[in-house]
């Protein structure tokens, strides 16, 4: 019985070290988790303490921003639309840039710029006003025209009365009429000239009596002329024909231009004089192509001669001629030009006359 007591108490006294062992330790385990936690915590506040360079310059260390979804930075950075530019430069305090921005609204041919250019024919800088009435024009923007009008005969600026006058071709508003005819007595001839040509672009018949009083001024004659053809004014037609015989080669060949447009076959026989060869070449073709359109043939020949010329334009007005008015041996003249030609363009030059030809001679023989 002492000897089991004995056993009992010796395995208990072996036993006690390593329960307060564990008793110890336990403890030591939690107190290290906390000073982890705790020197994470320090080390974290340490991080966002700002650094300090040498000079006393503080440095931050903070964690950097949340960066934005990519739709919101792709929305910020991108640029303004090529219109949205244009309004921004018409906007500028810079008169360079507004007219830049006239100049690109005008040029996009978008409705939308009407407004905005409108607005811009009050600006203080005639050239700016000059580039909104242009672009204005060039977007055929009627509810302008009355602005662009106003302009025309009431701006100071010459160079914006002159731009009015002229780009007002584009628009071909027959309501620019009454003030074009005013300005053909504006202080400038460059306004003058300017009007007279938009009247007779856009054909303007009420014109006729004020373009017929410009045939007394040298300056002005020419134009005059060239707009009287346009309207093919039978009644100027007389006072025009006077000119056929000018000193100036350019007032001869508008004369016979004009005569041609209003085919006026009482000048034929006078025009048949510039086909030869003591005149002008242009003065010549023109002078073919004029009869050609009054259904004459007399400047067949002549046309045949400049068929062959390096000049385009004398060529294009040759092959005119001949197409309107050629016959079975101009048909075979330009098929042997045709077969020779090596040159693309003057192949399809040559290639569309001869086919206007064959037309013709088809419709020929079928009249009885």
């Amino acid at each position: 019985m002492k000897t089991n007591k004995f056993i009992t108490l010796a395995a208990a006294l072996m036993l006690l070290p390593a329960v307060t062992l564990r008793a110890q330790t336990a403890p030591l385990k939690t107190s290290g988790t906390a000073v982890k936690k705790a020197a994470g915590k320090s080390a974290a506040k340490r991080a966002v303490k700002p650094a300090v360079k040498p000079g006393g310059v503080s440095v931050s260390t903070a964690a950097p921003k949340a960066v934005p979804p990519a739709a919101a930075v792709l929305k910020s950075t991108a640029p303004a639309s090529p219109f949205d530019e244009a309004v921004e430069k018409l906007g500028s305090k810079d008169s360079v840039l507004r007219r830049q921005g006239a100049d690109l609204l005008g040029a996009s041919r978008d409705q939308k710029a009407g407004p905005y250019l409108v607005k811009a024919l009050s600006d203080e800088t005639g050239a700016v006003r000059s580039s909104a009435v242009d672009g204005l024009c060039q977007l055929v923007y009627k509810q302008a025209t009355g602005n662009i009008s106003e302009l025309l005969l009431k701006d100071k600026d010459v160079l914006v009365r002159q731009q009015a006058a002229s780009s007002l071709s584009y628009m071909l508003d027959a309501s620019a009429g009454p003030a074009l005819i005013k300005a053909l007595k504006d202080s400038s001839n460059s306004v003058r000239y300017a009007a007279a040509n938009t009247l007779g672009s856009m054909k303007y018949a009420p014109a006729e009596d004020a373009l017929m009083g410009l045939l007394s001024e040298p300056l002005m004659r020419r134009v005059a002329i060239s707009a009287l053809g346009q309207l093919q004014s039978v009644n100027a037609s007389s006072a025009i024909f006077h000119y056929l015989s000018d000193a100036d080669k350019y007032t001869r060949l508008e004369a016979v231009r004009a005569l041609g447009a209003i085919g006026d076959k009482s000048s034929a026989k006078e025009i048949e004089k510039h086909l030869g060869k003591t005149e002008e070449p242009s003065v010549r073709v023109e002078a073919a192509l004029a009869l050609a359109k009054m259904g004459s043939p007399a400047g067949l020949v002549t046309s045949y001669e400049f068929v062959k010329s390096p000049d385009i334009s004398l060529k294009n007005q040759a092959l005119e001629v001949v197409g309107a008015v050629g016959d079975a041996r101009s048909l075979q003249f330009i098929e042997e030009l045709y077969n020779a030609e090596k040159d693309p363009v003057n192949r399809s030059m040559l290639d569309f006359t001869r086919q206007r030809l064959a037309a013709r001679q088809k419709m020929q023989q079928k009249k009885p």
